[in-house]
């Protein structure tokens, strides 16, 4: 359920589905997420999968990959 939701989630505002073919496409890297694009991304995980996410809470590292997000999220809600 996490995995899915947040690719549709990165799918929506990236843009691009090239993230659900390939997840372990660096997202900052390729331009699909910036600064404005993590905020929506921690607004729609609070809304759609109802876990708080702080942005002082993680490095950016942690957040390059849709996999990397996933697998943080999947620990956390664990």
């Amino acid at each position: 359920m996490i995995r899915e939701k947040i690719l549709d989630i990165l799918t929506d505002i990236c843009g691009t589905d090239e993230i659900k073919r390939n997840p372990d496409l660096e997202l900052f890297e390729n331009g699909w997420l910036d600064s404005f694009g993590i905020i929506e991304l921690f607004v729609a995980i609070h809304e759609q999968l109802d876990v708080e996410v702080a942005p002082t809470e993680m490095e950016r590292v942690e957040w390059e990959t849709a996999n990397k997000i996933i697998a943080y999220l999947e620990e956390r809600k664990g």
